[in-house]
């Protein structure tokens, strides 16, 4: 029971990137950290593009774009700010490197329109979701339920089945964070057959499950993959509409070239943990690592690869 007089910490607003580099996301994380007690809410730092209520994003990025198209203009759930400062409304104007008071100036604009936040209680992404239904035992699919579309993930295909193309638009949908998961086994051949009639679209699950991996992780690595244990690429992902950051390219070229530990990763590429996190989540959920024992890790030289 709480203490008679005691007030509850108000839930913190967060704030998000996509598609930007790992260098202006560096700028912003520490000019934000510069921020406590100047904007009108305390904000936070989060992974989880799903969970955040404003988003700086590349307006080049087909999947921003897509995500932005899918809020309401006169109620939005969240706020999407691009970082090239282009952008008509000053108070939604943005340019790397961040400046404080022009981020100030954003965030409490966001504290004004958005609806108030609210303390949600926490389970896994849909990252960690995802991979556990995958490789649950006798799973012969994993449907997908969100809003009225309905998916559907074939592992023995590595295919995923969709009423629609799966464009930007169409992978938005599966980032929205009231997506539920489902997993059908043999038993479960009446579900299968309905969802195979209304999903006529298939096509291969890589670029989709990569966009999962990187946005809904929250920089938390799967729970089955090790901290100690070193891990290698396959090949080279198909990054799809999340785009290529320089980050996720040096990450593959790393990878590519000798098995590295997720703490090994961020050093060797020179990014945050939390970043290499959701890029080897990414590609476990794709299928693309190989794990080995951390004393057979090995860093390649620098000139081997950059």
């Amino acid at each position: 029971m709480p203490l008679l007089g005691s007030k509850g910490t108000p839930p913190h607003r967060r704030l998000a990137c996509l598609g930007i580099d790992w260098q202006a996301e560096r700028s912003l994380r520490a000019t934000l950290a510069l921020l406590g007690g100047r904007t009108r809410e305390p904000w936070d730092f989060g992974e989880e593009l799903a969970a955040a209520d404003v988003v700086i994003y590349e307006p080049g990025n087909q999947l921003a774009q897509a995500l932005q198209r899918r809020e309401s203009p006169s109620a939005p759930r969240r706020l999407f700010l691009p970082c090239d400062g282009e952008t008509p409304e000053a108070e939604r104007r943005l340019r790397h490197p961040f400046g404080a008071s022009r981020l100030i100036r954003c965030l409490d604009h966001a504290s004004a329109v958005l609806p108030a936040p609210r303390a949600e209680a926490q389970r896994d992404g849909l990252c960690q979701r995802l991979d556990e239904a995958l490789r649950s035992p006798n799973v012969r699919g994993v449907a997908l339920l969100t809003g009225e579309r309905r998916g559907l993930l074939l592992p023995a295909e590595a295919a995923l089945r969709w009423p629609l193309p799966l464009g930007g638009d169409e992978i938005a949908r599966l980032l929205a964070p009231d997506v539920e998961v489902q997993v059908l086994r043999a038993d479960d051949y009446g579900a299968l057959r309905k969802l195979q009639a209304i999903t006529p679209q298939q096509q291969p699950w890589e670029s989709a499950l990569w966009a999962v991996g990187v946005a809904t992780s929250g920089g938390r690595l799967l729970r089955r993959l090790d901290h100690k244990r070193a891990y290698g690429l396959r090949r080279r992902p198909d990054f799809g509409t999340m785009g290529s950051r320089k980050s996720d390219l040096r990450c593959s070229a790393l990878l590519l070239q000798a098995p590295l530990t997720p703490g090994q990763l961020a050093s060797a590429a020179g990014i945050p943990p939390v970043v290499a996190n959701n890029f080897l989540n990414a590609a476990a959920l794709c299928g693309l690592l190989d794990g080995v024992p951390a004393e057979l890790a090995g860093l390649p030289k620098a000139g081997e690869l950059f």
